[in-house]
């Protein structure tokens, strides 16, 4: 193989489809084989969507609906909790308000209504892939900022009882837990939490 096939290979995004219609699978089959910057790979009968996601480790998953129905989401839903989350992208032959929330709401990040599938659907790959990157660096913040409020919720709660049961100031308390996190080179918040099921304890 050459250097530039290899970087062509290596850019190639792998697209997942996920249909049971055997036709429209095959009809976005031929569509995406005709771009050679994309992959695409079956959802094979019988496989459910996480083990097809775990086995293929694929850049996007595409399903096709062409009947809104809320049961078709439900392996995308378990897709979405599970630890083999994928950027979803959806189609749909008609627009369906209530459809396309519980599609969001299952953890599809593109929802489009087509009669057929477009001869283009790099565009909204790409679209899908970037959406997923998005919401996941905002999940991850979010996530980070909620674990910041609750450590530092621990670390109060640990020096108001260690004020309490040592008759000493806040400041005080607080020199008391970073010393003894240091002497055992762990984590400020994880020395509290042992501090506060110590004293609670004792209550």
């Amino acid at each position: 193989m050459s250097t530039k096939d290899a970087i062509t290979q290596k850019a190639r995004i792998k697209v997942l489809l996920a249909d049971e219609n055997k036709r429209r699978v095959n009809d976005l089959y031929d569509i995406l084989s005709q771009d050679s910057s994309l992959e695409a790979v079956r959802l094979e009968p019988g496989h459910s969507l996480i083990d097809a996601v775990s086995h293929h480790k694929p850049d996007v998953v595409l399903v096709d609906i062409s009947r809104p129905d809320r049961d078709a989401l439900d392996s995308v839903r378990a897709l979405s909790s599970s630890g083999q989350r994928r950027p979803v992208a959806l189609f749909v032959d008609e627009d369906d308000p209530p459809l396309m929330e519980a599609a969001f709401e299952a953890g599809v990040c593109s929802y489009n209504v087509v009669d057929t599938p477009p001869t283009d659907v790099k565009p909204l790959l790409r679209a899908a892939i970037g959406l997923y990157a998005y919401f996941q660096k905002t999940r991850s913040e979010l996530e980070e900022a909620q674990t910041e409020i609750s450590n530092r919720k621990m670390v109060d709660q640990a020096k108001r009882l260690l004020m309490r049961s040592e008759r000493i100031n806040e400041a005080e308390a607080h020199r008391r837990l970073q010393r003894q996190a240091m002497r055992q080179s762990r984590r400020l918040v994880d020395v509290a939490r042992e501090l506060v099921q110590t004293l609670a304890g004792k209550a």
